[in-house]
């Protein structure tokens, strides 16, 4: 076997030390107070061990290996640091919300093995690792949105994304197994030289075809894309709210990273019109989840909308980029504006709920009269959904809809970006009014838990600050380019 480099795999080896060693912890350490915020912290400290490894990584130059089946290069090494940095703030907005949960511990080892398969999937190059890493996210996820036993929705909730889920996973295998017989290969390199010859008959074109489709049928449920996205209002609102929040941005980065992945290795291979295809799920992605945000009355399924409509924005980057530079780095700019104003908001639903609230947009009703800073902050995440300035997610649909205006041929998709961003801003800002101009008995807001504040102050100013300041962001998103 060829000499392989460990040292380019500490991140990967360090989440499965972090893992076990919280796993462990949670058995030795008493099932009181202490005992589980020292399971917190290690949780903690342990992923920004792994954030720093993964850091560290940056600038090396790509390089594949176990064969070429694992890449290691400026996306893979970005991503890795987007989901570890997504799994620190979920720990935080998880800490307090299962604090009485019997399986307390066990939340926490199962998130650092979702980060693990989300980080895989960053450098998956191969079919077979694809699906695998896929699975250890799926199978995680469920046991998440099921996680409060003795609640129905809860129970719902796990029960449809695991139907959804085995079905998605079953066609999407079949589709890998369609796209192998005809590349001769699962590693997806060998696969995009031996694709580029011409086919020897028409039915090997079509059973390339129909391998693309079924996969895409799977990598679509998991970012949630039109005609795949029926799960997402259900599970959304029945899940715990801190699963919520992580699910809205975890997996769907997950599923773009492959997408991207195989896509732009593949995709002059594939001998078919890949971006007229993504290009027209993109528009009814954007018009389904905004168009039925409107009419719902629960923060969590309009948000399962609202999450629906960003992936229409984010495929627009998806389908400029083979004819646009900027359209990967666009998509790796909105996903952290994405990251950020997400779990701020969903940070203050946990707190609302907190506080006797059922996760009805009407519990916002007089926030700015009980609590006038908590509201301030809940405007700002509502702006940067919409696109306002000054705000991270202005900057983010600044650089999508740029990179669809600059290939000139995309630009039409640039034009449906913004008239859904305006067609957003009826729901988003009919929380602010509710905030400003509803009157409410709320006395005020009790004591936040530390990590439900910590994540709201930090996603909040990150949220102006990357507005402000973006140069790092997009130099390191840029730099992606020169080093995939």
């Amino acid at each position: 076997m060829p000499y392989v480099n460990l040292q380019l795999f500490q991140p990967e080896i360090a989440l499965c030390l972090v893992g076990l060693a919280v796993l462990i912890l949670d058995l030795i350490v008493p099932r009181r107070e202490s005992g589980r915020t020292v399971v917190v912290i290690a949780a903690i400290v342990g992923l920004l061990g792994c954030l720093k490894l993964a850091v560290d990584l940056w600038g090396n130059a790509p390089i594949t290996e176990f064969h070429g089946s694992y890449a290691i290069d400026g996306l893979a090494i970005f991503l890795k640091a987007f989901f570890i940095i997504t799994g620190i703030l979920v720990v935080l907005l998880a800490a307090d919300f299962f604090r009485k949960s019997q399986a307390f511990g066990e939340f926490f080892v199962l998130l650092v093995f979702l980060v693990l398969g989300m980080c895989l999937l960053a450098g998956a190059n191969d079919l077979i690792l694809i699906y695998l890493a896929f699975e250890l996210v799926s199978l995680t996820s469920y046991l998440f949105a099921a996680w409060k036993k003795r609640d129905r929705k809860s129970n719902e909730a796990g029960i449809k994304y695991f139907i959804y889920g085995a079905a998605a996973s079953g066609v999407m295998l079949y589709g890998l197994t369609l796209i192998y017989a005809v590349g001769g290969s699962t590693n997806l390199l060998v696969m995009s030289v031996s694709m580029m010859r011409p086919y020897p008959g028409a039915g090997l074109a079509l059973v390339a075809v129909l391998g693309v489709v079924l996969m895409v049928v799977g990598l679509g449920y998991k970012i949630s894309m039109v005609p795949f996205h029926a799960w997402a209002p259900d599970v959304y609102e029945g899940a715990p709210t801190p699963v919520t929040a992580l699910l809205s941005v975890g997996p769907k980065a997950a599923g773009f990273a492959v997408l991207l992945r195989v896509f732009y290795v593949l995709g002059p291979s594939l001998h078919v019109p890949w971006q007229v295809v993504f290009a027209i799920l993109a528009v009814l992605t954007m018009f389904t989840g905004n168009l039925l945000a409107i009419r719902q009355t629960n923060v969590k399924r309009m948000m399962a909308y609202s999450s629906i409509a960003h992936a229409g924005y984010m495929l627009i980057g998806f389908v400029v980029g083979p004819s646009e530079l900027w359209g990967l780095p666009a998509i790796l700019v909105y996903l952290v504006a994405y990251l950020l104003m997400n779990l701020g908001l969903f940070g203050v639903v946990v707190l609302l709920e907190r506080n006797g609230g059922t996760a009805a947009i009407d519990d916002f009703a007089g926030l700015a009269k009980a609590a006038p800073g908590l509201a301030l902050i809940t405007v700002v995440f509502l702006l940067s959904l919409t696109g306002i300035p000054p705000t991270a997610g202005f900057l983010g649909k600044l650089y999508l809809f740029a990179a669809a205006i600059k290939s000139r041929e995309w630009a039409w998709l640039a034009v449906i970006g913004i008239i859904n961003s305006v067609i957003s801003l009826y729901y988003y800002m009919n929380i602010a009014r509710l905030m400003y101009f509803e009157k409410t008995e709320k006395q005020g807001i009790a004591s936040a838990p530390r990590g439900v504040s910590a994540v709201i102050w930090f996603t909040a100013i990150a949220t102006l600050v990357m507005f402000a300041v973006p140069d790092g962001l997009i130099d390191a998103a840029r730099a992606v380019l020169l080093v995939r």
